[in-house]
C-alpha cells in the first residue's frame, strides 16, 4: 500500500490486512449467491420432473385403457410401451441411486430444519459399515432438496466419485454415460422405424469444448472434472428430465399409431362398395359396408333393411334381387372407439335390377356372310368379359376367339348360303354358368364385286390414252370392309365395236399382247367388251360377269 522504497507503518499494515479480509468476505458472498442459485435451479428441476412424471402416468393410463378396450388391436404397441417404461425406470433408478451414493460420500447425515418451529432433525444416510442407506437418502433429498448438501462447493469428492482418480476415467460418470448410450440404443430398437421421428437428446457421445482446458474434452471430463458438488447434483436431475422427456415422446409416439381416438381424421364417412350396381333378375345384390379410414381390427355393427350385421372392419351385406328397376337402401354403421361408446354413421345408396340380357355387336355389318370370317364382339352387362361364353345353337356355323382381337372379340364362320343362325350367350354369375339370351342372324353370300379398269367402273367412259396404258382388269369389293382375300380375275374374252373380228380369249387378268394390239386400233367413240369374266371370290366360289367401257378422247 505504501511506497516500495519506504517501510510500511503499523497503520498501513493494518489497513492492508483489513482490505484483504474485506475482499475475501466479498468473494465468499458472491460464491454463496451462486451456490444458492444452483440449489434453486436444482430444486425447480426436481419439481419439474415430478410434473413430467404425472404426465407420464396419464399417458400410460390412457394407453392401458385403450388396451383393455381393444386388446387385439393395441397389444403390440402396448407391449412396446411397457418395455419403454421398464427401460426408462431402470435408468432413472440408477440416477437416483447415484445421487444417494454421491450424497453419502460427502456427508454421513442430513439435517432437515422445520422453518415454522426452527427445529431440525437429523437423518442418517450412511450405516455403520459405510454403505448408503438409500431410503433415508431419498427421503432427505425429497424433503430438504439440494439445500441439505453441506459442502456444495466441494470439487474433490465429485471429481473422484464421478470422474475417477486415475488418468483414465473410471468413476460413476463413465458408468452413467455407458448406461445412457445403451438406453438410447434399446429405445430405438423398441420403436424401430418410428424412432426417426423421436427426439431423444442425451448427447453423451459428443465431445465438448472446455474454455479452461482450451480444447474439446469428453462428456464425463467436461461435466465432472473439477466441478462443484451442487452442479453435479443438478446435472443428474437434468439427465433424469431428459430421460423422462424421451420416454414421454416414445410412449405418445406408440399411442399415436393405434389411437385415432380412434379417429384422428378431419372427416369420417360411411362407405358402401357394391359388388355390382347392375344386377340380373333372379340374382343377388351384394355390397361391402365400412367406414372410410377404417381400422382393420375394429369391430363393426350395421343396421340395414331391418337386419343387424356384425363383422371385423368390413360387414358383408347381401339381399335377393326381385323385381326389375332401381332399388334404394340406407342404414347406420356403428364404430366403437378405443375410449368411448360406439358412434353411428349413416349411409345410403341405390342399384338397378335388370332383366337378363346379352349383347352381341357385329364389328362390321348386320349380317353374317357365308364362307368368310365375320368378326363380332360379345359381352354381357354386369359380367366379366372373360366369363362370357358364346356358342352356335343351330346351323352349320362356328364361333371362335379372334386371335388378333381383344377380350370379347370372336369370329363367326358358316358354310350356309342362306337362312339363319342363332348365337347362344352364357355367362358365369355367382360362380355358376347362366343362359343370358339368344341372338338370331341372317346368312348372306358375299356381294358381287365391281369390274374395273384402273379407277373406271363397268359402263363408264375411259380416255383412250389412259386405256392403252393399263395392264389389266380387276374385280374390286366396294363398301365391304371385311378383311379377306381380294377377288381374283381368272379369265375373260375381249372384243370391240366395228372390229369385225372374233373375240380374243385371255387367261388371267392382264391385257394380253393380242388385246393391246386390238386396243391400238380402237378409236374414240368405240366400245370395248369384256365377256365371260370368271372371278374367284374369298369364299372359294367363282362367278361370271360382263363389262362394257366407252372409249373417250
Amino acid at each position: 500500500m505504501g511506497a516500495t522504497n519506504c517501510p510500511e507503518t503499523p497503520r498501513q499494515k493494518m489497513i492492508g490486512m483489513m482490505y484483504l479480509v474485506y475482499t475475501a468476505l466479498l468473494a465468499l458472498n458472491v460464491s454463496a449467491e451462486i451456490l444458492d442459485g444452483f440449489v434453486t435451479v436444482g430444486d425447480a428441476m426436481n419439481q419439474s420432473n415430478e410434473n413430467i412424471a404425472v404426465k407420464l402416468d396419464d399417458s400410460y393410463s390412457r394407453f392401458q385403457a385403450a388396451y383393455v378396450n381393444n386388446p387385439e388391436k393395441v397389444q403390440d404397441q402396448w407391449n412396446k410401451a411397457q418395455n419403454v417404461q421398464k427401460l426408462s425406470n431402470e435408468l432413472k433408478l440408477f440416477i437416483d441411486s447415484t445421487q444417494c451414493d454421491f450424497l453419502a460420500k460427502m456427508q454421513k447425515k442430513v439435517t432437515i430444519t422445520n422453518h415454522e418451529t426452527n427445529k431440525g432433525r437429523d437423518i442418517l444416510i450412511v450405516d455403520a459399515s459405510g454403505k448408503t442407506i438409500y431410503d433415508s437418502a431419498r427421503t432427505a433429498l425429497n424433503e430438504g432438496g439440494l439445500g441439505i448438501i453441506d459442502a456444495k462447493d466441494n470439487v474433490e469428492v465429485g471429481t473422484n466419485f464421478f470422474y475417477g482418480t486415475s488418468e483414465e476415467p473410471d468413476g460413476a460418470g463413465v458408468t452413467l454415460k455407458n448406461r445412457i448410450i445403451d438406453y438410447k440404443k434399446k429405445l430405438k430398437q423398441i420403436l424401430g422405424s418410428d424412432s426417426s421421428n423421436l427426439k431423444i437428446g442425451l448427447d453423451v457421445e459428443s465431445e465438448h469444448y472446455s474454455e479452461h482446458e482450451g480444447k474439446s474434452v469428453s462428456w464425463e471430463f467436461f461435466n465432472f472434472h473439477r466441478t462443484i458438488a451442487i452442479s453435479d447434483m443438478v446435472l443428474l436431475s437434468r439427465l433424469k428430465a431428459e430421460i423422462m422427456n424421451a420416454e414421454f415422446d416414445a410412449v405418445n409416439n406408440l399411442y399415436a399409431q393405434i389411437s385415432a381416438d380412434d379417429f384422428k381424421f378431419d372427416h369420417v364417412q360411411a362407405l358402401v362398395i357394391p359388388k355390382s350396381t347392375y344386377v340380373m333378375q333372379g340374382n343377388r345384390f351384394e355390397a361391402d359396408i365400412f367406414v372410410g379410414a377404417y381400422d382393420s381390427k375394429a369391430k363393426l355393427s350395421v343396421e340395414i333393411g331391418g337386419q343387424r350385421l356384425e363383422g371385423d372392419s368390413v360387414v358383408h351385406y347381401a339381399v335377393g334381387a326381385g323385381g326389375v328397376g332401381p332399388k334404394k337402401y340406407s342404414g347406420n354403421i356403428y364404430v366403437k372407439k378405443d375410449n368411448s361408446d360406439a358412434k353411428a354413421y349413416s349411409f345410403s345408396g341405390e342399384y338397378f335390377v335388370a332383366q337378363p340380357a346379352a349383347v352381341v355387336s357385329l364389328t362390321n355389318m348386320n349380317v353374317v356372310y357365308s364362307g368368310i370370317d365375320n368378326p363380332v364382339r360379345v359381352s354381357v352387362p354386369g359380367a366379366n368379359t372373360r366369363d362370357v361364353v358364346p356358342s352356335i345353337k343351330d346351323g352349320s356355323a362356328t364361333i371362335t376367339r379372334d386371335p388378333e382381337g381383344k377380350e370379347g372379340d370372336y369370329i363367326i364362320k358358316t358354310t350356309q348360303k342362306a337362312g339363319k343362325i342363332h348365337v347362344q350367350i352364357s355367362a358365369k354369375m355367382d360362380g355358376k354358368m347362366q343362359a343370358m339370351g339368344v341372338e338370331e342372324y341372317r346368312v348372306r353370300t358375299i356381294p358381287d364385286p365391281v369390274i374395273k379398269i384402273s379407277k373406271y367402273k363397268n359402263g363408264e367412259s375411259i380416255p383412250l390414252a389412259e386405256l392403252r396404258a393399263q395392264s389389266g382388269i380387276k374385280a374390286a369389293m366396294e363398301n365391304f370392309e371385311f378383311k379377306m382375300i381380294a377377288p381374283k380375275v381368272i379369265s375373260y374374252s375381249f372384243n370391240y365395236s366395228n372390229s369385225g373380228k372374233s373375240e380374243i380369249m385371255v387367261k388371267g387378268s392382264n391385257l394380253s399382247p393380242e388385246v393391246k394390239s386390238a386396243l391400238a386400233k380402237v378409236k374414240a367413240g368405240n366400245k370395248i367388251y369384256f365377256d365371260d369374266i370368271v372371278v374367284k371370290l374369298a369364299d372359294g366360289s367363282t362367278r361370271k360377269y360382263s363389262a362394257t367401257f366407252k372409249v373417250g378422247r
